[in-house]
């Protein structure tokens, strides 16, 4: 476990927990942060990003605060920034619904909902 030693939101180191990560990995996830902070988003909820093994068709799981990220998310960046505005999506429904009851339809719904907000596209395959 580690912090980043690159230069983070307010020019001081980042304050994203990175965990498991290759270099590349991490430049990717580097790339993708600077991205969404261009595009208006505060990355501020992301406090760590865990590389886990997913099983195919799997990209990421959002956690309490972060997300797990399998290999499919590292694709390409355009993946990377994908999926990493999704998590971050995620973690802003979590925060504004703390103990929301899921209920047959709950999940889809949510999931339409990011998809509607987001800026970054799925990349075509």
């Amino acid at each position: 476990m580690r912090r980043s030693d690159r230069p983070g939101r307010s020019g001081g180191r980042s304050a994203i927990r990175l965990e498991g990560f290759s270099p590349a990995e991490e430049a990717m996830l580097l790339a993708a942060e600077a991205a969404l902070r261009s595009a208006g988003y505060d990355t501020g909820p992301l406090q760590v990003l865990i590389r886990a093994d997913m099983p195919p068709g799997y990209r990421g799981m959002s956690l309490d605060d972060g997300a797990a990220l399998g290999a499919e998310a590292f694709s390409s960046q355009a993946m990377m920034n994908h999926v990493l505005e999704e998590e971050l999506l995620h973690l802003g429904q979590k925060a504004g619904a703390p103990g929301r009851v899921y209920k047959p339809g709950t999940a889809r719904a949510l999931e339409e909902e990011v998809h509607e907000q987001r800026r970054f596209p799925k990349p075509k395959d």
